[in-house]
């Protein structure tokens, strides 16, 4: 029998997954240098069961070599809001569609804002087909989740339909992708969401979850 899909948090250590398909994910970018997709990369062999690093000095990245347990040692304390996204989100109403926003969860990925792209502007030009496809694929691109999007008569998600699996982003977070379980050290379960983003820097005010500090503490996975 297979083991449960998920991701346990171990205390001031690795992320332990079980069943989780890997793979590296990077961004395509304009002249400008500014992310205009995303690039699925190649898959990354791995065991049934792994472990992932979550404090950013691995020599083995993404995978966990022990670095952690070196002087001084990683401090992993999970500091996250542990409540429903749905309680922290501000909307923002557009023709026909919601756009909600859970500023907590941003990871800085930046294709929210870029060039003529803005989705809080976006979403109030959704009345015609394409103006509704556009924000509707920057709402997809956003990995962590921070941005979701609903019909103003249904909450039911506009979600991109993605496989479970976890992405590793290129000098930033592990994208979790289609719903896999994340559970704290001390064995609470978070929210399952479509989209998440977790730390691997271990620089996040935030942890479990990415908020951005890879990119200002210089992370880079080699």
């Amino acid at each position: 029998m297979s083991a449960e899909l998920g991701i346990e948090i171990t205390e001031n250590g690795p992320y332990a997954v079980s069943s989780a398909p890997l793979l590296r994910m990077g961004k395509e970018r304009d002249e400008a240098g500014r992310p205009v997709a995303w690039e699925r990369g190649e898959a990354v062999p791995t065991e049934p069961g792994y472990e992932l690093c979550r404090c950013g000095r691995s020599a083995d990245k993404p995978f966990c070599d022990g670095s952690h347990k070196v002087s001084p040692r990683f401090d992993g304390t999970e500091t996250a809001d542990r409540a429903a996204s749905a309680s922290r989100r501000k909307e923002y109403m557009g023709e026909g569609l919601v756009l909600t926003d859970d500023k907590s969860l941003c990871e800085h990925a930046s294709f929210c804002v870029r060039g003529d792209i803005h989705a809080w502007k976006m979403v109030r030009q959704t009345s015609d087909a394409a103006g509704r496809a556009a924000l509707e694929s920057v709402v997809a691109s956003c990995p962590s989740g921070r941005l979701e999007l609903h019909a103003v008569s249904d909450p039911t998600l506009i979600e991109p339909e993605l496989e479970p699996e976890i992405a590793v982003v290129v000098d930033g977070p592990l994208w979790i992708r289609g719903g896999i379980p994340v559970r704290s050290a001390d064995g609470f379960t978070y929210e399952v969401r479509n989209r998440v983003t977790l730390c691997r820097c271990g620089a996040s005010k935030n942890k479990p979850f990415c908020d951005g500090s890879h990119a200002e503490v210089g992370f880079c996975d080699g």
